[in-house]
């Protein structure tokens, strides 16, 4: 079972996954073509003419609140290293970081964990472990909102593509091994910091000597991070702040929804649907322009919810803007105000990744 933490897996499972969800977006957008041969543009531009700016204003606010759960929700995986670390540094970060990721694309994952690790004066690499740790709480959230679109979604009456079906046929396979995967990562998380170290050295065992005496410091900075996860009362509260986050996020699109005259007819059971299923979407971020996101939910409304081709791509760009692009101002402005320059961070986050792989 060692194996299964081994550093070489993560780093083959990091590389390789988004290779994958990539392959499989293409796939669907290719079954969907023949909606997209006739595209549009002017209904492109009439849906942004539509939009209901209160709607569309109550969306945007319900995700920013969304940033606010996952500052709680670091403040208590950190609470076992820095149990004075503030909120409002740690929100700092979280909309930087963020910002980073836009900007830079995934190498930007990696400025958050420095920037805490620098303010707080922790190693770090146990905010790399916090920020792993944070992937799997949202990913059981993802896995639970993607069983839900699979068991409530009804293919009846609907046109969907060969692709589509492919999905709604093995989906319920990858969200139970998914989901055993981060529950089994959980459960070594939990053990005492010793079995969790052990376990690590042990997959390393195989490194020359001067590499193993220097990642045996670095598996127990990681095991530190982790932490959090010691006592079941501690994990039980992180779920419980990971659901807030997810219902804020579940309102937030409902009212994305509303602002939109193609999509207000949508009940809320279709938009979870819709969120579940574009939520494995987000893990494709391509630097300043997204991705997987606007693919995904580009082929979901059309292909599930009978939206045009045009309808659905406006739709989903706009999606992706609110989701993700709003946190943008407060990230830069806060970057500027911290004298942080995106030329500088870019160097980190690729110093960084080069470092972890």
């Amino acid at each position: 079972m060692s194996s299964f933490l081994s550093s070489e897996t993560v780093s083959r499972v990091r590389r390789w996954l988004p290779i994958v969800i990539v392959i499989l977006l293409a796939a669907l957008a290719i079954g969907s073509w023949q909606k997209f041969k006739s595209f549009d543009w002017n209904a492109f531009g009439a849906i942004y003419r539509s939009i209901h700016w209160g709607w569309m204003s109550l969306s945007a606010t319900l995700v920013l609140g969304t940033y606010l759960a996952r500052v709680l929700r670091w403040q208590m995986m950190i609470r076992p290293l820095a149990p004075e670390a503030q909120a409002w540094r740690i929100f700092k970060a979280t909309a930087i970081g963020f910002t980073s990721v836009i900007l830079l694309g995934r190498p930007g994952e990696l400025v958050r964990p420095w920037l805490i690790a620098r303010s707080e004066g922790v190693p770090f690499s146990s905010q790399m472990a916090t920020w792993f740790l944070e992937r799997i709480f949202d990913l059981l959230a993802v896995l639970a909102l993607f069983g839900f679109g699979l068991y409530a979604f009804d293919p009846v009456g609907r046109d969907i593509s060969a692709g589509i079906a492919w999905i709604l046929n093995v989906g319920g396979a990858l969200v139970a091994v998914l989901a055993t995967a981060c529950l089994v990562i959980l459960f070594f998380a939990g053990k005492s910091k010793e079995v969790v170290t052990g376990r690590l050295t042990d997959a390393m065992s195989v490194l020359p000597e001067p590499w193993l005496s220097r990642t045996k410091g670095l598996a127990a900075s990681f095991t530190s991070g982790m932490a959090c996860c010691r006592k079941t009362s501690d994990v039980l509260g992180l779920l419980g702040i990971t659901a807030i986050e997810w219902l804020i996020i579940s309102g937030g699109t409902i009212c994305f929804f509303r602002a939109f005259p193609a999509t207000a007819h949508m009940s809320n059971m279709d938009t979870i649907v819709y969120l579940g299923f574009v939520a494995i979407g987000s893990i494709i971020q391509i630097p300043g322009i997204g991705g997987g996101v606007q693919i995904a939910g580009t082929v979901v409304l059309s292909q599930l919810f009978g939206l045009s081709a045009a309808e659905a791509a406006g739709i989903a760009v706009a999606n992706w803007l609110v989701t993700w692009v709003s946190i943008l101002p407060i990230g830069v402005g806060l970057a500027a105000s911290e004298g942080l320059r995106w030329r500088n961070l870019r160097q980190i986050s690729h110093d960084l990744q080069d470092r972890e792989t």
